[in-house]
């Protein structure tokens, strides 16, 4: 074999032997780049978007005890319910206390047969004094009773707007209204109707959440008269047939809590 055949064959040989090493090299290089499926699984997983509720801006109070103080008639009293401890406003002020874990003192001012303007305006100092943390307005069943009146309505329109005036100018509470009362059948359900429409507007205007009863009562019978047992033993007064009963009073509570629970919007 010639010189020169034998210096090209050395050539390609010194060549192939060098391409073999390149790519074994190259193979056992480790990867220095992640796949896109590795890159999928290395995203953070997305976090649900969490919501601001009554319950968690009192939650985040600095005081160890909030003040609950109801504003109302009758229903706020708890009449009718099986006993004062199982009101829908005893109810309420438990449910207060398991969604922020503080303790809270139940306060308030209510009384049988009153309404916004003859109670709730006289009495609204009272409240504030209290330094509540969490208000419930919740009148209108008297006032609507007053049918003969021409100016049951826009007396009870100016008392809610002075009521709620005082509270948002001169308290720090979250305020909740709650609307008027009725048995399924009563003699001034329509009547009740026409001044919820009024809480509801003021409500909508203020950005306050309302409790709308009427969900409870209309259509549902069950929810109102109390047997005679209860109202002689417990309060002392004859049966009727227009407060609610316990069941009323637990629906009621039920409402308060969703409202304590769902998600707010600060305009």
């Amino acid at each position: 074999m010639g010189k020169k055949k034998k210096l090209w064959l050395m050539t390609w040989l010194c060549l192939g032997f060098f391409l073999v090493f390149a790519s074994g090299c190259s193979q056992s290089k480790p990867k220095t780049e992640s796949s896109p499926k590795t890159e999928q699984k290395q995203k953070p997983k997305k976090t649900k978007k969490s919501f601001k509720t009554l319950a968690t801006e009192l939650k985040a109070s600095s005081k160890k005890t909030l003040v609950y103080s109801p504003l109302g008639d009758s229903l706020s009293v708890g009449l009718m319910a099986n006993s004062q401890t199982d009101r829908f406003t005893s109810q309420f002020a438990r449910q207060i206390s398991k969604a922020t874990g503080k303790k809270v003192e139940e306060k308030g001012a209510s009384m049988v047969g009153k309404t916004a303007t003859n109670f709730g305006l006289p009495n609204i100092q009272t409240i504030i004094d209290q330094d509540p943390d969490i208000v419930t307005v919740e009148f209108g069943t008297n006032d609507a009773a007053d049918v003969n009146n021409e100016q049951a309505l826009p007396n009870y329109r100016s008392s809610i707007q002075q009521i709620l005036d005082q509270l948002q100018a001169k308290t720090h509470a979250k305020i909740i209204l709650v609307t008027s009362w009725s048995p399924a059948d009563g003699p001034y359900r329509e009547n009740d109707l026409r001044f919820d429409k009024v809480l509801k507007a003021e409500g909508k205007s203020r950005n306050l959440p309302v409790v709308n009863l009427a969900k409870i009562w209309q259509g549902d019978p069950s929810v109102a008269g109390t047997p005679a047992s209860i109202t002689e033993s417990v309060w002392g007064r004859p049966a009727d047939k227009l407060h609610p009963n316990q069941k009323g009073h637990d629906k009621i509570a039920q409402a308060l809590t969703k409202v304590l629970n769902q998600p707010i919007d600060n305009k």
